[in-house]
């Protein structure tokens, strides 16, 4: 007999869903309860209030993000630049994947520098720095920093706001074969500034 799934988890997997298919915004306690097949007394009881069930999303999926990030990062066997290619596309197929998810955490960075998901960016930026200076010794960590910041910020604004700029229809961020593509030229523009 299949084990069954606690409450909790349904309740944090279903609000999750209901991001993904409201946005952030428009997700409330009943949509998350229908979605979760659970009553809203188990949320309450749970998670004392909607916004402590959001914490708990966002810190439970910045979570699960940094640890496949860091498992990419700290993977000694696979050269530099396989790992900045595969790091971006992660974050990129991300974003096409859980573009509510991905919206939160970007939205929520920019507006409190100290909650988990600016400090999960920093967290993987730094990694990255360590990495590239590793990879390039003889080159400026100064340079490398601004480089990788340069193409960081980038990229995080075009999954914040993929329809800002008009750009050719096989360049948006709208599957994973484009992100694949879209991650290699992100790491060539890396490349480019530290030649």
């Amino acid at each position: 007999m299949p084990k069954k799934t606690p409450t909790r988890q349904l309740i944090l997997e279903a609000t999750v869903d209901c991001i993904e298919k409201y946005g952030l915004e428009a997700v409330t306690t009943r949509r998350i309860a229908v979605q979760a097949g659970a009553n809203l007394a188990s949320i309450n009881y749970h998670f004392r209030s909607k916004e402590h069930l959001m914490r708990e999303v966002l810190s439970m999926t910045i979570k699960h993000m940094l640890q496949d990030v860091f498992a990419a990062i700290d993977d000694a066997s696979q050269p530099f630049d396989a790992v900045l290619s595969n790091v971006l596309f992660y974050l990129l197929d991300g974003a096409v994947r859980f573009p509510g998810i991905t919206t939160a955490h970007l939205r929520q960075a920019l507006d409190d520098p100290g909650s988990l998901s600016s400090k999960g960016m920093a967290r993987v930026f730094e990694g990255m720095a360590e990495r590239a200076a590793q990879a390039y010794p003889a080159k400026d960590a100064r340079v490398l920093r601004l480089r990788l910041s340069q193409v960081l910020s980038s990229m995080l604004f075009t999954m914040l706001q993929p329809g800002v700029f008009k750009v050719r229809s096989p360049q948006r961020l709208t599957n994973s074969e484009r992100a694949r593509r879209l991650a290699d030229s992100y790491a060539e523009l890396f490349y480019a500034g530290i030649r």
